[in-house]
C-alpha cells in the first residue's frame, strides 16, 4: 500500500478537441480508422501526423486525395513559458492546407491559435486548444460534426456594438449576398 505522501502530483494534460467533418463521411467511411470520444496520450516530442498512411500516421484517413502525410501538428514552448503551443505544418507536395483562411503550400507552417478550422481536400477539422500543466505530453480527442465547421465559425451570432451609436448587430462574417453550401463556394464568395 502506498502512502499518499509519496504519489506524484497528477498535472493535467493540454488537449486539442479535434471535431472532423467529410461530407460524404457515412459512404466513404473515411474517418474509420480514427477512435472517437476518446482521449488519447502523445508525447510533445513527437510530431502528430495526420494522412492516409497508417504506418507513418497518429491520424489516418481513409481517402485517396488526402497525401500520404498530409500535415504535422507539433508541440512547443514560448520563452519563458511553461504552456504548451502548436505549430501546424503542410507536408503534402501536392495539395494546399487552409488554417483560418491562411492558404499553406508545402513545409508552410504557423502557429495555431486557440481555436482554428483546418480544411484540405473535403475535410473540414475544427481544432480547439484545452490548456493543461503538463510540459511532457497532451491529449487528442475526436468528436464528429455533422455539419460543416466553418458554418458554426462564420456564422455563430456574436453581438458587436456599433461604435458611433452603441447599438448592438449581429455580426455575422459572411455576407449577406453569399449562400455559403461548401468551402469551395467560401473562397469564391470571399473573393467577391
Amino acid at each position: 500500500m502506498h502512502n499518499i505522501d509519496d504519489v506524484e502530483t497528477e498535472e493535467t494534460l493540454t488537449c486539442l478537441r479535434i471535431t472532423v467533418h467529410h461530407p460524404l463521411h457515412e459512404i466513404k467511411n473515411v474517418f474509420q480508422l480514427i477512435h472517437f470520444n476518446k482521449r488519447e496520450k502523445h508525447m510533445v516530442e513527437d510530431p502528430l501526423k495526420v494522412g492516409r498512411d497508417t504506418k507513418s500516421c497518429h491520424i489516418s484517413l481513409y481517402d485517396l486525395r488526402v497525401s500520404r502525410v498530409q500535415f504535422s501538428i507539433q508541440a512547443f514552448r514560448h520563452f519563458n513559458s511553461s504552456k504548451l503551443f502548436f505549430e501546424i505544418k503542410n507536408l503534402s507536395k501536392k495539395g494546399k492546407l487552409i488554417v483560418n483562411n491562411r492558404e499553406l503550400e508545402h513545409l508552410n507552417k504557423v502557429e495555431l491559435p486557440k481555436k482554428a478550422l483546418v480544411r484540405f481536400a473535403e475535410f473540414q477539422l475544427l481544432v480547439e486548444k484545452e490548456d493543461g500543466e503538463s510540459t511532457e505530453s497532451f491529449d487528442t480527442f475526436f468528436e464528429l460534426a455533422r455539419t460543416p465547421p466553418w458554418q458554426e465559425i462564420l456564422c455563430a451570432p456574436s453581438m458587436s456594438p456599433i461604435p458611433e451609436t452603441g447599438i448592438l448587430i449581429n455580426a455575422c462574417t459572411v455576407p449577406q449576398q453569399c449562400s455559403l453550401q461548401t468551402p469551395v463556394e467560401m473562397e469564391e464568395c470571399e473573393l467577391k
